[in-house]
């Protein structure tokens, strides 16, 4: 039979969260959804949970700045400098 603490048990499902909403994260961001940035934001905090149970501490730093980026990326949607004189 399906043994689902194999499956889930370890991570608690969390990394199967980061995986899913990471694809769908990037899918939403190439079919230009603003949405796309909050998905990869929920993917990454499941990441960094995940690599802070694991003790990969490397992963957690990564994991932090992609949420950074992600969050700035959110913020900056739509915003366009204007262009400069010449």
């Amino acid at each position: 039979m399906f043994d689902l603490h194999a499956l889930f048990g370890t991570y608690y499902g969390l990394d199967w969260i980061g995986m899913f909403a990471g694809f769908f994260g990037m899918y939403l961001l190439t079919s230009k959804r603003r949405m796309g940035f909050a998905i990869s934001i929920l993917g990454f905090s499941a990441g960094l949970v995940v690599s802070y149970i694991a003790h990969q501490y490397a992963f957690v730093i990564a994991n932090v700045i992609n949420i950074y980026f992600a969050g700035l990326g959110y913020s900056r949607w739509g915003y366009s400098k204007p262009k400069g004189r010449r």
